[in-house]
């Protein structure tokens, strides 16, 4: 009778060290999102690549964790943001390209170009001091 119940303590035992990388791959999973996340919002420019790539990661951890036996709810979340990290990145990259598009068109660039200029100039800023502080 004690035999089995050690031996049944022991598969158990077994089983949970088992499914640990998927565990761990859930932990990397919602990390991951949250820090493209995270990334998007206080380092936009370069941010935007570092939110697709972390996306990227986030989603792939999130699907080796949930091919194992033990289905959390983190890897959910993290394949839920990582999506979101995704798409967000895409947009911020379309939002760029119209910007860039639409100032190299002859007809509309300079009034684009003169329109930044005057809300810069009404908030004291100079094209010199904008330029430092985005770069």
């Amino acid at each position: 009778m004690q035999v089995r119940k050690i031996r049944d303590t022991l598969l158990d035992m077994n089983e949970i060290t088992n499914n640990k990388p998927s565990m761990t791959f859930a932990r990397y999973s919602i990390w991951c999102s949250l820090f493209g996340v995270l990334s998007y919002l206080f380092f936009f420019p370069n941010g935007i690549y570092y939110c697709f790539f972390l996306g990227v990661m986030a989603i792939t951890a999130g699907i080796l964790s949930k091919k194992s036996e033990i289905r959390t709810s983190r890897s959910t979340a993290g394949i839920i943001v990582g999506i979101f990290d995704i798409l967000l990145s895409l947009a911020a990259f379309y939002g760029l390209y119209i910007i860039y598009t639409s100032l190299s068109d002859p007809v509309m660039g300079p009034k684009i170009t003169h329109m930044i200029l005057q809300m810069l100039e009404q908030n004291g800023l100079t094209l010199s001091s904008f330029s430092r502080v985005m770069y």
